[in-house]
């Protein structure tokens, strides 16, 4: 459902909550606060678009299938921080970074599907990792990661 009338345009996504149309640089992404089953805590979501077009229906379907895959995109990434702190002196297992971390954002790139995922530090878990891992997957494969 979409919703000119503000200054702001906004979209309904369906299931998970509003997003607003902006402008950054140089091309349009809805963005916005949504839920999801898959965190506990909201997660921003971005949506890239071509001129001030809502989210299309092959985006849309993205995100639910992203929200499907989830378990899977999950263990990778952890399986992933966890090779990459190994036999070093942050090392963590994948159990303990993940009561450490929490999905953050998701950002669905118009080009080529490609997400970027941020995970951010819990809150309430006492840690010295202040540091937030970006990676960017593309068909469920970790193709980049600020870790390295």
């Amino acid at each position: 459902m979409l919703n000119w009338n503000k200054e702001n345009p906004e979209f309904i996504l369906a299931n998970y909550g509003k997003l607003q149309l902006h402008k950054n640089k140089t091309e349009f992404e809805w963005s916005g606060l949504i839920k999801m089953p898959i965190s506990k805590a909201l997660i921003e979501l971005t949506i890239e678009v071509e001129d001030q077009n809502v989210p299309s229906n092959k985006q849309i379907k993205q995100i639910q299938e992203f929200e499907k895959r989830w378990k899977s995109i999950n263990d990778k990434l952890f399986q992933y921080m966890e090779e990459c702190y190994r036999d070093s002196k942050w090392e963590k297992t994948k159990s303990e970074l993940q009561t450490m971390y929490f999905l953050s954002a998701i950002n669905l790139k118009k080009e080529n599907f490609e997400w970027w995922i941020v995970l951010e530090p819990e809150f309430d878990v006492t840690t010295n990792f202040n540091f937030f891992p970006r990676f960017t997957l593309k068909n469920d494969e970790i193709i980049w990661c600020n870790l390295n």
